[in-house]
């Protein structure tokens, strides 16, 4: 959990002593929660391209071994 104090815009994870604001002394300080989202991975199309380029390169490599 993270403090932010609206009168300083301080933010940091202690509040002062009694939900004071440990750089002002402000008591108008809000607690906020900290999301924990998932980053996404990379879209569909670069696991394609992707996949496709390796094949196209092993099987170059093929052709030329055996050739």
């Amino acid at each position: 959990m993270a403090y932010f104090c609206k009168d300083c815009s301080y933010r940091g994870k202690t509040s002062g002593q009694g939900g004071q604001c440990p750089a002002c002394g402000s008591f108008n300080i809000a607690a906020e929660r900290i999301a924990t989202e998932q980053p996404e991975g990379p879209p569909r199309w670069h696991k394609i391209a992707l996949v496709t380029s390796w094949s196209v390169l092993l099987v170059t490599i093929v052709w030329k071994l055996i050739n």
